[in-house]
Parts: structure tokens; sequence; C-alpha cells
């Protein structure tokens, strides 16, 4: 069952994964290492990249929806577990690639214990490996944009196998930070109001600027569900809530989103796919564009694994794609993504 770790979270399925993967049954470690490449196609104002790979433009030529940058990156991510003597604890290390490829890579440091009649019950520590590395002031057209780092640090909390059912919750709280956010600083004349002429675009005051501050906290709980439909089929039903509480005002946002996930597995092949879809609403207006940023995200995303490729033992060849789309109500602010995969998994 280890194996699935790998899949999902190549496949950008991390939450699904974990939902079907019990305890190790042995003292000792295990594990696993992902290894690959992927093309990736992004569309977003707002982030620039992070230390390896950039994927957006440094000058900006308007205030509409984000220019694509097609790319080729390195894909790179695994974890890392103790079981002690019994089985009943785990302490384990590791990242996801469904944050990496998110720009928001996150290390996480913790343990879980299972309860007879009880579940599963962990804690972990969350804090940023790679910061992601976003502009300034994403408005600024007279030159070449400034990066800054954002990073996160938080905690998470999960119960598996809810009292011996198949229901698990997890949640996580993070807190985000901002090297240097100068968010609409470059629309700031100390007045506001005064059309650029540029996409519905306005200039903004000092309490303009205020309502764009990003750092804050974040706080999510996702509950899922894994349904056995025969011992080669799982089907995962999942429902996500995310509380988004920014500095700004018109920052802040709740998010809902709905997930199912399927997965396929006989002796040689596993195939996961999984659909989303979710609504961020937003409590206040953007003083930019005088109309809430609310958003509508669909995306999907197939995986297939080969296992013990060549008959080697432990050897794994893992490809496939994800897709999304974020529409805003607020052109600036729709995003794309698309990635392909194809890597090799070791697990241990």
């Amino acid at each position: 069952m280890k194996l699935l770790k790998i899949i999902f979270m190549s496949s950008l399925l991390a939450s699904a994964a974990m939902a079907i993967e019990p305890m190790q049954k042995e003292a000792g470690w295990s594990g696993f290492l992902l290894m690959g490449a992927g093309y990736l196609k992004y569309e977003n104002n707002e982030i620039a990249g992070n230390r390896l790979f950039n994927v957006s433009d440094t000058r900006l030529d308007d205030y509409g929806s984000a220019k694509s940058k097609s790319i080729g990156i390195p894909v790179l991510t695994g974890t890392a577990s103790y079981t002690l003597e019994g089985s009943k604890t785990e302490f384990f290390i590791g990242n996801s690639l469904e944050d990496y490829l998110r720009m928001d890579a996150t290390l996480a440091l913790g343990v879980r214990h299972q309860f007879d009649g009880v579940g599963i019950l962990g804690i972990r520590l969350l804090a940023s490996t790679t910061p992601t590395d976003v502009w300034e002031d994403p408005f600024y057209k007279g030159g070449d944009r400034r990066d800054t780092e954002r990073k996160s640090k938080g905690l998470g909390l999960k119960w598996e196998s809810i009292m011996s059912s198949n229901f698990e919750i997890d949640i996580r709280a993070r807190k985000m930070e901002f090297d240097n956010d100068r968010n609409g600083e470059s629309l700031n004349d100390g007045i506001g109001g005064l059309p650029t002429g540029d996409n519905g675009a306005f200039t903004i005051d000092n309490a303009g600027q205020k309502l764009l501050e990003r750092e804050g906290n974040l706080v999510s709980a996702e509950v899922l569900y894994t349904w056995t439909m025969n011992p080669n089929n799982f089907l995962i039903p999942a429902i996500k809530f995310t509380n988004d509480d920014r500095d700004g005002d018109a920052r802040d946002n709740t998010r809902a989103e709905l997930k199912l996930s399927h997965i396929f597995m006989n002796p040689k092949w596993i195939v996961a796919s999984s659909i989303v879809a979710g609504k961020a609403s937003f409590d206040k207006e953007n003083p930019i564009f005088l109309k809430k940023q609310d958003t509508t995200q669909i995306g999907m995303g197939i995986n297939v694994t080969y296992k013990n490729v060549f008959g080697w033992k432990h050897w794994n060849v893992n490809g496939g794609f994800y897709a999304s789309q974020g529409d805003s109500d607020i052109d600036f602010y729709d995003t794309k993504l698309f990635l392909a995969t194809l890597g090799v998994a070791y697990s241990f």
C-alpha cells in the first residue's frame, strides 16, 4: 500500500492517497523517493516562481488575465517514516508534490498513533522548504517587477479511520508571511478613484492599499470517505473548507471545495484519477477594480504507475497530467495550470 503515496503525490491527489494508507505492519524505516521531470504551462499574475524556476515574466503589459508561460521543471519529492515496535506509532518527515507544484512547498514533520477502536491520530509541524517567490507589487508596469519570498508555518491535525469507520478529517492552520509586501503600491497616488484606462482598474489611496495586504492566517478542514467498491477499486469523495484571513480585508475569503478520486489497482498497474471543483467568496471589494475577487476553480488529473519495472523490485515508472483553471470575477486574478510529468520512484 505504501506505493500509493507515490502515485497520488505525483498526480496531485495527496489527501486521497492517505485515506487508504494503513500503518506499516513492521517496525523500522519505510518511504519513497520520486525523481523525474515535467512540462508546466502556467498563468498567474501574482506568483513569480521559486528558487528552482520562474513561472511568469518580470514585466507586466496590462491588468488583464495573465500571459501564459511554458517551462520544463524538475520533479523531486519524498517521505521517510519510522514505525516503532508494535506498529502503533509512526514518526514521519516529507513533502508533497501537490504543494510544490502550487508554488507552496511545505515540509511536514510529525507523528501518528493508532488507538484501538478510535482510529489513527496524528499531529505534524508544517514549514516552507522552498519559499514561494511572489511579486512585491504585482501591478507595477514601469519596468521589471521585483520578487519577494512568501513563507508559511503552522500545524496539522489528522484523525484517520474515525471510530473504526471509513471517514477521516484533516485540519491545517498556517501563518503566511511575506518578506516585502507592496501589493498595489504603484497604483497608490494618495487620492484614489482615478481611472487608469487599463481593464477597469483605478488608482488607490493608502486605505485602499491596506485592503490588499497579503499576510495572514489560513485554516482548512477536509473530510474524506473511502468506499471500497471491490478489491481493485476505491472511490474517495472529499469536501474541504478553508478560511483565508488576511491582513487586507479585500483579500479575506472563504473557500469550499468538492473532490472525487478513484483508484484502480492490480499487481502491475495503479491508475489514479480525480476531479475537483471549488468556489472562493471574498469579503470586500478590491479597491483597484471596485468589485470582489470571487473565483470558481475546477481541476482534474490522471496518473498511471507501472510497478517493478523490468522486474526490479521497488522501482516504479510513473507518469500523468493535471489541469486546473481559476475563473475570477476580476480578470487579473484568473489562473490556469497544465502539468505533465514522467518519473521514476523508489520505495523502501
